[in-house]
């Protein structure tokens, strides 16, 4: 199996791709694109289409320069134990970030849901694809992985990679604390990885939450 590169021009790659991972945010900087607001459908295809350049120049990147295998970056098979165990930590995650919303403050309203409603179901599909395929290859599978290669500790490289998913969802919440939020779902789905280390397990997590709160809640709420 081919290893990732060692020494200082190995050094100089990871810092280059962790540059890649943890700056894309700022993108939403450039006039014209935005990650603010969700329901608005131009902001949700800039959102769609910004993650998924970055994920694609990323994993470029990490297999053809860096020479990762992707079982080096947990993907692999979904197992029978992975799937249980990406459902019980959804449910950590559901709980978890309950009481997270309660704590910053963040009451959802039925109007709030309908707005979301409003948008095309496609786009809110996508977003919920998106974030799950992009943000965990991201923030998971390639970030945790080059910090612990760099680092030699697994758990510091969770712990930065956590810190760096949370400061990302700033153009979405603000500096508040709204942002504990993504920062308990993002513990949850970290230890997942560093527990099972199957990415496949965190896309799927990832993408039933986001699909409870994107899909499923502005339905219920046009419904009523």
């Amino acid at each position: 199996m081919t290893s990732p590169e060692s020494g200082s021009r190995g050094t100089r790659l990871a810092i280059l791709g962790l540059a890649v991972a943890f700056a894309w945010p700022f993108l939403f900087l450039i006039p014209g694109l935005s990650a603010h607001n969700l329901t608005n459908a131009h902001d949700e295809i800039g959102n769609v289409c910004v993650k998924w350049a970055v994920t694609i120049v990323l994993g470029v990147f990490a297999f053809s320069i860096r020479r990762w295998q992707p079982s080096d970056l947990g993907i692999r098979r979904l197992g029978l134990v992975d799937l249980v165990a990406a459902l019980g930590c959804l449910v950590l995650a559901l709980v978890l970030g309950g009481i997270a919303s309660r704590v910053a403050a963040m009451p959802t309203s039925l109007s709030d849901l309908q707005k979301l409603a409003g948008v095309p179901l496609s786009l809110r599909i996508a977003l919920v694809l998106t974030a799950a395929f992009c943000e965990e290859f991201v923030y998971r599978g390639y970030a945790i992985e080059e910090l612990a290669h760099l680092t030699g500790n697994r758990g510091l490289a969770g712990l930065i990679s956590l810190a760096v998913f949370g400061i990302s969802h700033i153009g979405l919440y603000g500096l508040s604390r709204a942002l504990i939020v993504p920062a308990v779902v993002g513990a949850v789905l970290t230890g997942l990885y560093l527990w099972r280390r199957a990415l496949p397990a965190c896309v799927l997590m990832h993408a039933m939450l986001d699909g409870i709160f994107l899909v499923v809640a502005p339905a219920v709420a046009h419904a009523n």
